[in-house]
């Protein structure tokens, strides 16, 4: 017997829903029961509701973050990597302005920035670390040239976040640039046209006109860092097999889950969630008021 079309849009319409409610349950479950399982485990010392609740993670927290143990260490190893990524996306922004501007070479230059993101990113990384080995190129250039010798930059201490960073800093530009270019694109050439009438300089034009118009986008990218901030982090257990001194917030809790240890770190997860939503939302009410959403 054949179903007549309104029965079978309708039937149509539920398995279409079903099978859409699938993966909304599956989110719901995975954020409410994994993360509210996760603040449970924070006020535990053991497994939620077999053992007594307790502030010892938190008290513990604190502790160490007076001192200068691993805890304070991986926080400043995690803000060197955050600032540097605000100074590396703005840096991303100035190359688009140029693109935008069709200086000479700018096919040239824009491949080349984009060709870092046609390597896998462990074999850029074995790259770099080829070319500061002792004994590599970089090595000998400074030798043979400068007169300069330097140990391996990774297994000093005093060095090793530093290249790390150095290292993240040049190979980061990555597609964030071409975001920006597209945003630029959209900028009306009459709004441009006027501003040379007016004579507006090049740097005039990119703080007074591009920039405002533009602005969305790069806050959009600035809050997005924010969200991270204290993620922040880089190839360290593939540069430095994990050197406690190159440690960051998010390479520590990564050692700790990987060690069976889910207390403690699930209470300084708890803290620096709490730390980074009024960072985010106090951002966001700046930049909304400093800058209104510009349409054009």
């Amino acid at each position: 017997m054949k179903l007549d079309s309104k029965v079978k849009s309708k039937l149509n319409r539920n398995i279409f829903i079903f099978i859409m409610i699938i993966p909304a349950l599956y989110g719901i479950f995975r954020y409410f029961a994994v993360n509210g399982y996760s603040i449970l485990l924070a006020f535990s010392d053991g497994e939620p509701f077999r053992e007594p609740f307790t502030m010892r993670n938190f008290r513990m927290f604190f502790q160490d973050m007076q001192g200068n143990g691993i805890l304070a260490l991986a926080l400043k190893n995690t803000l060197k990597y955050f600032v540097v990524g605000l100074i590396q996306q703005f840096l991303c922004y100035v190359v688009a302005y140029f693109l935008y501007k069709k200086v000479p070479g700018y096919k040239i230059y824009r491949f080349t920035f984009y060709l870092p993101c046609l390597i896998a990113p462990v074999i850029t990384t074995a790259i770099f670390m080829e070319l500061i080995r002792v004994g590599g190129p970089l090595y000998k250039i400074m030798d043979e040239v400068f007169g300069i010798q330097f140990n391996n930059l990774l297994a000093r201490p005093e060095t090793a976040t530093n290249t790390i960073i150095a290292f993240m800093f040049l190979s980061g530009i990555g597609t964030t640039y071409l975001i920006f270019l597209g945003a630029m694109n959209r900028i009306p050439k009459e709004i441009i046209e006027a501003g040379k009438l007016d004579g507006c300089s090049t740097w005039r034009e990119f703080w007074s006109l591009v920039f405002p118009l533009t602005f969305g986008t790069y806050a959009t990218f600035f809050l997005m860092s924010l969200c991270g901030v204290f993620a922040a982090s880089g190839p360290i257990l593939y540069m430095t097999q994990g050197a406690a001194d190159t440690t960051t917030l998010g390479y520590w809790l990564f050692t700790q889950v990987m060690g069976d240890s889910y207390n403690y770190p699930a209470a300084v997860g708890l803290v620096f969630t709490c730390l980074g939503i009024p960072i985010l939302l106090i951002s966001r009410l700046i930049i909304n008021k400093a800058n209104p959403e510009v349409t054009y």
